[in-house]
């Protein structure tokens, strides 16, 4: 039974996924995109930098990360489970008729890619709000 127990336990630990104290944020990075016909917009972050682009073929523009903003990230990834991520809905469809961009979330974590299908820009899931904001506000103030 011990056996049992402490067999159950290692694997509800190892397959707990990103909460803020066992996490490698080393292998943890971000991604937000935005594209229509006249807009594009890419933010890439990790621990150590941010990285936007703002136009297709420009080169793109870089910052160091703060660390506060990057605790700001792994605080509102904590409460997520990214395995649901891929099954997130849309509160609106504007983009299905050239009403808002398509805009997606992708959160790389060591050698998997959790991806949101696509939503508004400037309306994500629920699920995703907090985060999405803390990303596009960091872009702001690199600009």
């Amino acid at each position: 039974m011990k056996y049992l127990f402490i067999l159950l336990s290692f694997f509800l630990t190892e397959n707990g996924c990103c909460n803020k104290n066992n996490i490698d944020q080393e292998a943890l990075s971000f991604e937000y995109n935005a594209t229509s016909r006249g807009l594009f917009q890419q933010i890439t972050i990790d621990k150590n930098k941010i990285k936007t682009i703002s136009a297709r073929g420009e080169k793109p523009i870089e910052k160091a990360c703060p660390d506060d903003l990057w605790a700001s990230l792994v605080n509102n990834l904590d409460s997520l489970d990214l395995k649901t991520i891929e099954n997130l809905k849309a509160p609106s469809d504007k983009r299905l008729f050239d009403g808002a961009a398509h805009a997606s979330l992708s959160i790389n974590y060591k050698d998997k890619t959790y991806k949101s299908p696509s939503f508004d820009h400037g309306n994500p899931p629920k699920a995703i709000a907090s985060l999405v904001k803390v990303i596009r506000s960091a872009a702001e103030n690199i600009e």
